[in-house]
């Protein structure tokens, strides 16, 4: 194979090429903390189709965000209406699996491949002290170590202008679930904090945490809202209903495809639950609430409380 950069075809542009006679058999993607694209991995796949087999799409990401990349590798398979044969882990592959249209799609970390090619380099002094400078960027993605703020960053007003599109979102949401019945009017209040901004609702007569939180957002990647149900009201809810109430939440995210996971508090909170709420790409503004309102919905629907009380609330 011969590895090139900077190619593209039609609408896609892999950051590396593996050609065999000039017809593309490899595709490496990398990435740190950017999203998929559009094209990912749908398109890339569709490509490489087309062209003689075996070959394969390969996403380089770092290790503690290869489980989170290879869900939402998943999830886009699944949209692209492209079945996917799981093959498992594999020598420095972390994820393969092999696609009805041909391709394998695999993932692996950078710690995994830097390791690799750390071996096959050896004899060569100038490709180790290269390697030695890729892995410790490696690691500072890895971790949650200071990361210099470039001038970019600083200037981007996408950004502020972003987040001010997520509150508007919250808060709409929020509307809507009151008038349509989702939630009752409590006035519960706002609860923003270093770790996000957000408020309490009540839905199944308890009080869950609405909102954006950043650390889970950056530890899972695939939005930015989540709904919090602290352990105090888990035991709540399973006392009120009479059934324990956390395998039915991780039932119903089974069932459903949602994603959640658990959330450690220090404090009283103990272990709860963190619930990832969607926020529809490419839709205009009222398509995506109307899309987090039926999230919710379905959320509340989990669990029945007979004649609810609201429970205590908690800052999040």
């Amino acid at each position: 194979l011969r590895f090139e950069t900077q190619l593209a075809e039609g609408s896609i542009r892999p950051d590396m090429w593996g050609l065999d006679d000039g017809q593309p058999r490899v595709f490496i993607e990398n990435k740190f903390w950017a999203g998929l694209t559009e094209n990912q991995p749908v398109s890339y796949l569709q490509q490489l189709a087309e062209h003689t087999q075996p070959s394969v799409l390969l996403v380089v990401a770092p290790e503690t965000r290869v489980q989170t990349l290879w869900r939402e590798l998943g999830r886009r398979l699944q949209e692209g209406e492209i079945t996917a044969t799981d093959r498992g882990a594999a020598a420095g592959i972390l994820h393969s699996a092999t696609t009805d249209i041909g391709p394998v799609l695999a993932t692996t970390s950078w710690t995994r491949l830097i390791s690799a090619l750390e071996l096959e380099v050896a004899d060569d002094p100038a490709a180790r002290s290269d390697l030695l400078q890729l892995r410790s960027l490696c690691v500072a993605a890895d971790s949650d170590s200071f990361v210099p703020v470039s001038l970019e960053e600083l200037t981007n007003q996408r950004t502020p202008a972003f987040m001010l599109q997520l509150g508007s979102i919250l808060q709409l949401s929020c509307d809507l679930a009151e008038s349509e019945g989702v939630s009752r009017n409590r006035q519960l209040r706002p609860m923003s904090n270093w770790n996000g901004f957000g408020r309490y609702m009540d839905l199944f007569g308890g009080d869950p945490w609405f909102g954006v939180h950043f650390g889970l957002w950056k530890t899972h990647g695939s939005t930015p809202l989540w709904l919090i149900l602290h352990q105090n009201l888990l035991e709540w809810l399973s006392e009120e209903s009479s059934t324990p109430v956390r395998p039915l939440f991780e039932s119903w995210a089974a069932e459903s495809g949602a994603f959640i996971t658990a959330f450690q508090k220090f404090g009283r909170m103990g272990n709860g639950l963190a619930i990832a709420v969607d926020i529809t790409a490419g839709e205009d503004k009222d398509l995506v609430v109307r899309n987090v309102v039926d999230q919710l919905k379905a959320i509340g629907d989990v669990v029945s409380v007979p004649n609810p009380t609201p429970a205590e609330a908690n800052e999040e």
